[in-house]
């Protein structure tokens, strides 16, 4: 009620969420304004937790809001568009897309065309997210990137090829191997190199492919309706096992016992794959990240594959994504200097803070 209070100006409160470390509200504009839903996101804190654990949560909120910052010009990126403090707790302010990657994965396997059109879309975010120096997405998974279906919201001809925009989120471990040296990540989609406890004497690691090996398993999904590399639905085993369904899958073991093995793909999955995509599978999934394909590789291998079994798709995502480059380009040169301000104004808040 205090958060719908804090944040009226932004619509009458429809939906409220809750994940391990915030809290998410949905307001509604009315049908007549656009974007019609906005999301709130703010840290989940209680007058019970100590002061210490308030502060990690801030500083988890903080840190995602400026590395959001950094790359928000580009449109493959879900990014805020405001900042509010609501009793001491900060609320990041975005527009509410139609779905996840995990919905849509969920409706059944997604066609040759449209797995790849959004891989591509993915992997292009994510090059130019490690463009602007976060090299790592780190906990990539289909709950973090965001889908929008293009004719709901543009006037397309009836053969537009292309079903949805992408849109990647959540930036909180971004770059925290490197930051923090946190190399951790959601466990079905985690490479080898991310179980390697970093300690602060030692060299970092190169974590610049592990989005890639995320995006393998993404990948596998998307072909066999939601069904994990590992053989089993990703969605039933994890985070949380689905009725009938072991709990060995919230040990960290199952998950470093498949990598190795060297990350096979399920037989039953994999034999209806196409042998290229097979490959492009595979190449990304290989354990030693120095054999693994590079982000660069990744598009380049995905765009050839689109162009060879859908022209007309290759041709309209490439000139969407160019347009996209070109957005980020000028918001770069030009700024956003009311955002810029309102993240300054977040920092500056809570960088002498000792008490919450």
């Amino acid at each position: 009620r205090l958060v719908a209070l804090g944040l009226s100006k932004q619509g009458e409160l429809i939906g409220e969420m809750s994940s391990p470390h915030s809290s998410i509200f949905t307001f509604d504009h009315g049908k007549q304004t656009h974007p019609r839903y906005v999301v709130a996101k703010g840290i989940q804190v209680s007058t019970s937790m100590s002061v210490d654990d308030k502060w990690k949560y801030l500083c988890r909120a903080l840190y995602e809001v400026n590395n959001a910052h950094a790359v928000c010009h580009h449109p493959s990126i879900q990014r805020f568009f405001d900042v509010e403090i609501i009793y001491g707790v900060p609320f990041l302010l975005s527009r509410k897309r139609d779905a996840t990657l995990r919905d849509v994965i969920a409706e059944g396997s997604l066609s040759e065309t449209e797995a790849v059109s959004v891989a591509v879309q993915i992997v292009h975010a994510l090059r130019y997210c490690a463009s602007k120096q976060l090299v790592c997405h780190q906990d990539l998974k289909p709950e973090n990137i965001f889908v929008d279906f293009i004719a709901d919201h543009f006037s397309i001809p009836p053969d537009y090829p292309l079903r949805c925009r992408t849109f990647v989120t959540d930036f909180e471990l971004a770059n925290a191997y490197l930051v923090l040296r946190h190399p951790y990540g959601s466990r079905p989609y985690m490479a080898p190199e991310q179980y390697r406890r970093v300690a602060d004497d030692t060299a970092l690691p190169d974590f610049s492919r592990v989005d890639v090996f995320a995006l393998g398993v993404i990948l596998f999904e998307m072909f066999t309706g939601g069904v994990h590399p590992i053989g089993e639905h990703t969605s039933l085993i994890w985070p949380t096992p689905a009725e009938g369904k072991s709990r060995k899958w919230l040990r960290e073991d199952p998950w470093r016992q498949w990598l190795e093995r060297g990350a096979e793909l399920d037989p039953t999955g994999a034999s209806g794959l196409n042998s290229e995509i097979d490959r492009i599978i595979r190449d990304c999934l290989k354990p030693n990240a120095a054999v693994r394909l590079s982000k660069d590789e990744l598009e380049a291998r995905l765009n050839e594959r689109l162009k060879k079994v859908d022209r007309h798709a290759y041709e309209a995502l490439s000139l969407m994504l160019a347009d996209f480059d070109q957005i980020a380009r000028e918001g770069e040169e030009g700024g956003w200097p009311y955002y810029a301000e309102r993240v300054e104004r977040l920092n500056s808040a809570f960088s002498d803070r000792t008490e919450l």
